[in-house]
């Protein structure tokens, strides 16, 4: 497949190396390049992915109906879930947070390192879905960005949870508001799209000038085609509320360090 530079129109690029902190729920699926002309650095569809991802959900639902065969039929030597000598207790929901966290590594934007400081409740075993969020809930509701953050990806690609846009939009606008950068982008990209929020360009614009004044680097050309769906009076209002965005974040730190 090929690719062009969006910028210039160059058939001349490669693919660039992923940095830390740029995967997202919303570039899952896509790999970063660069172009060999004007350098500018953009995103584009990884086929390799879905290939893969396609390709593994092929082989469970084949393992799933293998299964589902051995127990429908019940004969000896059929596969069992539990035999006659495990205690009933044994198909309850598991005993430690470690075994939750192990459950859900493979998620790549979960961040398990932001539980280690504090236990959580395991949920109901008749609930699974629930794992993931119960973990970062708590922290949330308490005010950490970082959960909050978190708590917003998985509301966002509706993992470990029903997939809810709205609920998103609110746990990453939280994050936000603290400045968490990356919570900062990913409000820019629901914005710029409707998607959990009304479609507001100049809030999408807003988000993205002060996540990329944080250096989320693809916040960057997010800002810059943003802009370009702004009159100049729109473009002056957002930069400015941008601009007073960040200066009351500062006044508010300097008072806080006072004290």
């Amino acid at each position: 497949m090929t690719f062009h530079c969006p910028e210039c129109g160059s058939e001349r690029v490669h693919q660039s190396r992923v940095r830390p902190g740029e995967r997202t729920a919303a570039n899952l699926f896509q790999i970063p390049f660069r172009c060999r002309d004007c350098k500018t650095r953009f995103w584009g569809r990884n086929t390799g992915a879905y290939i893969v991802t396609l390709a593994g959900g092929g082989f469970t639902l084949f393992i799933g109906w293998i299964i589902w065969f051995a127990l429908l039929h019940d004969e000896p030597g059929s596969i069992k879930l539990l035999s006659d000598s495990q205690p009933a207790a044994m198909s309850e929901a598991p005993a430690s947070n470690p075994l939750l966290s192990s459950a859900i590594a493979r998620g790549e934007e979960i961040d398990i390192k932001t539980l280690n400081d504090e236990e959580t409740s395991i949920p109901d075993a008749n609930n699974p879905r629930y794992y993931t969020t119960s973990l970062f809930l708590d922290k949330a509701i308490k005010g950490s960005a970082d959960a909050q953050y978190q708590l917003g990806l998985l509301y966002l690609a509706g993992r470990g949870t029903l997939q809810d846009f709205s609920e998103a939009a609110e746990w990453l606008t939280l994050a936000a508001e603290q400045n968490h950068s990356l919570a900062q982008y990913e409000l820019g990209l629901l914005y710029q799209i409707g998607q959990g929020v009304e479609l507001d360009m100049e809030k999408s614009y807003i988000w993205f000038n002060i996540a990329a004044a944080a250096g989320v680097e693809q916040a960057i050309l997010a800002r810059d085609k943003a802009m370009r769906a702004l009159s100049a009076a729109q473009l002056k209002a957002a930069q400015k509320e941008a601009r007073d965005w960040l200066d009351n974040k500062l006044k508010f730190k300097q008072k806080t360090n006072q004290r």
